[in-house]
């Protein structure tokens, strides 16, 4: 979130924003502008002045009442506005890059979102609103006694000054704030994820344990940074009260040596409080901006990134070659893998234990995932490396990803010119008999809460959905685990007479299913350590 960009998201209401804060400062100094000669007309006991003066006073009072919330209301438009550009470009960026949890990016497009909104955009109309107050309220002054406005530029420098002292230790306590946030959503999805297994065994004290554990942290984070938020205030508030004291003790000392009237001393020591209140304030939204330094700059580069797709070649892919590849979990564990070849077209069984990184391959091969040692190499019809679109690379997990819409939306991915293709693609997967139970058939609604289609059903509506889009390979990972086994052996009979390259993981298949396919590529478990390599 920049300046320049929340301006420039609406460029001409953020024209009349300022306009407007600009006229309700104006509206603040003839108020107590007027103040004074009200105050002349009551110290010589004249009442008509005195109440003439608080009539003219009154028009000001008014119409900032009435113009304030109408700026407000338009600021917050205008931040609304630009946060909706935010997210749709970091959506964008989720979308074509696979850089980040569920959870990071909820934190992103909420949690940050929201603190850069209350401590970066909010406090930025403070700082243009009290600068206005501050150079009106200036310009009064200097008509009533130069010196008010020599003794304020001195203690406005110093109050400006304070929020370096505090700056480096806000920022800090926000980008604790933000990082315990993120550990913690990221806590919740990985326990929750698991919930019917806590309930079944009957684990609700870990779940509570370990999800307070992340509370805490997350607690003594804001704690921390609301110690320090307060202890910045406090200083503020110091070079605040200091500076309000010297304009009092001055406007006493004119009026006793003559120089200005008790009006304009009430006058001056009121515009003084304005000025060191609208200083003070300016001082609290620059420490509440620096604070978001981190928040911005992750924010940044989210919004920086999303090209490198653009590297990619749309050329086919003709062969995939596994060579002296080895993958590295994060706890340390590395897998070693047998070098193989899959060429265009073929059919593989990829088998193994329990453990011996048949998922993680896929992972790798799908470029979510590094390689620790050795490489994965596509090769174009020409037998030339090359860098593939992976997106062409279908891949279809055993826990399927449904979306709320009907279930012949979900198959064709929401591309409503698709829907045609849909009562033959059922077919072939096996799915009609599925179908015909529900009264609203392929227009049923597919409920993710209640749960309304069985693992089966919606396995074979991802089945569906790879047949229906024109992906040249298909990684399948136990896809078929909650099929029956007659309606597997057909939907495999169907993969492997098209020409596209099928890869599947897969058990408790039988000797005719297995022999289907071209080929066999077996994992042994091999786990060695660092120093082996």
């Amino acid at each position: 979130m920049t300046l320049k960009g929340l301006v420039n998201s609406n460029r001409a209401r953020a024209f009349w924003i300022i306009l407007l804060y600009f006229i309700f400062a104006v509206t603040g100094a003839l108020d107590q502008f007027f103040f004074q000669y009200a105050v002349n007309g009551l110290s010589v006991s004249n009442l008509s002045v005195y109440l003439h003066w608080q009539l003219i006073e009154f028009v000001p009072v008014i119409c900032g009442v009435v113009i304030l919330p109408l700026a407000t209301y338009l600021f917050n438009a205008q931040i609304q506005e630009y946060l909706d550009q935010l997210r749709g470009q970091m959506v964008a960026h989720f979308y074509n890059e696979n850089d980040a949890t569920v959870a990071q990016m909820q934190n992103y497009l909420q949690n940050n979102l929201d603190t850069l909104t209350s401590d970066y955009a909010l406090p930025w109309i403070n700082v243009l609103s009290n600068l206005f107050i501050i150079v009106l309220s200036a310009g009064v002054l200097f008509s009533l006694n130069w010196s008010f406005v020599l003794l304020i530029a001195i203690f406005i420098v110093i109050n400006l000054s304070l929020p370096r002292i505090m700056a480096r230790m806000t920022s800090e306590a926000s980008r604790k704030v933000m990082q315990k946030t993120s550990s913690f959503l990221t806590g919740i999805g990985e326990w929750i994820n698991g919930l019917n297994e806590l309930r079944r065994y009957h684990a609700w004290t870990i779940l509570n344990k370990e999800l307070s554990a992340y509370a805490e942290k997350l607690e003594k984070a804001k704690v921390n940074q609301t110690n320090k938020n307060c202890a910045s205030n406090t200083i503020n508030g110091i070079g605040n009260t200091l500076g309000q004291m010297s304009i009092a003790f001055l406007a006493g000392v004119l009026f006793l040596t003559g120089q200005i009237k008790i009006g304009a001393a009430l006058a001056s020591t009121s515009f003084a409080f304005g000025i060191f209140s609208a200083t003070s304030s300016i001082t609290s939204a620059v420490v509440k901006i620096k604070s978001t330094k981190n928040i911005n700059q992750t924010t940044a580069s989210l919004l920086s990134t999303g090209k490198s797709k653009s590297n990619s070649s749309s050329a086919q892919i003709a062969q995939i070659e596994v060579k002296n590849l080895a993958l590295k979990y994060p706890n340390g564990r590395i897998i070693k893998y047998p070098d193989f070849v899959i060429n265009q077209g073929e059919k593989v069984l990829l088998t193994g234990d329990s453990g011996t990184g048949k998922s993680t391959l896929f992972q790798a091969i799908l470029g979510k995932m590094k390689p620790y040692q050795g490489r994965i190499i596509f090769k174009n019809n020409a037998g030339q490396v090359f860098q593939p679109n992976l997106n062409r690379i279908s891949y279809i997990a055993q826990d399927p990803k449904l979306f709320p819409g009907t279930i012949a939306e979900n198959i064709v991915m929401f591309h409503q010119q698709l829907l045609a293709q849909v009562p033959n693609l059922i077919n072939k997967v096996q799915l009609q008999s599925d179908i015909a139970r529900f009264p609203q058939g392929i227009d049923t609604k597919v409920d993710l809460d209640k749960n309304n289609l069985s693992g089966g059903q919606r396995q074979k509506i991802i089945l569906a959905r790879s047949e229906i889009f024109a992906d040249e390979i298909i990684l399948l990972d136990e896809a078929t685990s909650a099929i029956d086994s007659m309606a597997t052996k057909q939907i495999i009979a169907d993969l492997v007479h098209n020409s596209k390259t099928v890869i599947m993981i897969a058990h408790n298949l039988n000797s005719e299913v297995k022999n289907m396919f071209d080929k066999t590529i077996r994992l042994a478990s091999q786990e060695e350590n660092d120093n082996d390599f």
